[in-house]
């Protein structure tokens, strides 16, 4: 059980003020769970003497009225919160799926038209959104998972597309990503904060999975990877938290 969850809040806090008297003497209102709607804490009636813990019919402690009154104004700014941040790491993802061009890729790059090579370009770009997302705190870590998280769906959506007789390969392939996925990240972090060298060398065992034989080609790559990461950085946190992510596309690399 999450203790830290908002009606698990409420009910401890609940357990705390009836310590000295069986349930069936209180009047509770009901606790409603919704998308958008949590019963207040405040409204609850809890007929109880301040003396004995007998049952004083339309006596409100106001003491407890307080409490709850600040425990769930937070709990709602968590919620909210929370629910932008998720939002917002799905549309940041939503800017990879919509705005980069996976064709050139493919072309540029002399990559299959394969779900695997799909994979590739999407986990980079994944990646420079993971590594923008961190300079914002705690808030970032949210937006971080969330984008990840949709990139996981958005892998098992594509999956289930190849059919019931790839399922099998897909789930095993689906497995694999997750192993490579988690090696990437490390890779890629470690070249943008060191040098070109290292950060070909991490396009090569990981984009490339090293089959590319073109220096020229690796070297459009590196450019590319940095300027993208030079516009990541010099967006605003405002645009930033609006998702207005302009991708540079090749042309300008």
């Amino acid at each position: 059980m999450n203790f830290y969850h908002p009606i698990n809040i409420i009910l401890t806090a609940e357990r705390v003020l009836v310590r000295k008297s069986p349930l069936s003497q209180l009047q509770l209102s009901r606790v409603l769970i919704g998308r958008t709607n949590v019963c207040t804490a405040h409204k609850r009636l809890l007929y109880l003497s301040p003396n004995n813990g007998s049952v004083v019919p339309g006596k409100l402690l106001q003491v407890e009225d307080g409490i709850f009154k600040k425990i769930l104004k937070k709990i709602k700014f968590l919620m909210l919160d929370n629910a932008k941040l998720s939002a917002l790491g799905y549309f940041l993802y939503e800017t990879i799926a919509d705005k980069i061009d996976y064709l050139s890729f493919f072309n540029e790059m002399s990559m299959p038209d394969t779900f695997n090579s799909w994979f590739l370009v999407t986990e980079l770009h994944v990646w420079m959104l993971m590594a923008k997302a961190m300079e914002y705190g705690p808030d970032g870590r949210v937006i971080r998972n969330k984008i990840v998280e949709a990139m996981w769906n958005d892998v098992n959506d594509k999956a289930k597309k190849l059919g019931p007789e790839n399922l099998s390969a897909a789930r095993e392939q689906t497995r694999l990503l997750g192993d490579q996925f988690q090696a990437a990240i490390l890779a890629y972090d470690e070249g943008i904060l060191t040098d070109d060298r290292v950060l070909a060398s991490a396009l090569w065992r990981r984009f490339f999975e090293k089959e590319c034989k073109n220096a020229r080609t690796l070297e459009i790559m590196v450019r590319y990877v940095r300027l993208q990461m030079e516009s990541l950085d010099n967006l605003s946190e405002d645009d930033f938290k609006k998702h207005k992510i302009e991708w540079v596309p090749f042309d300008k690399t």
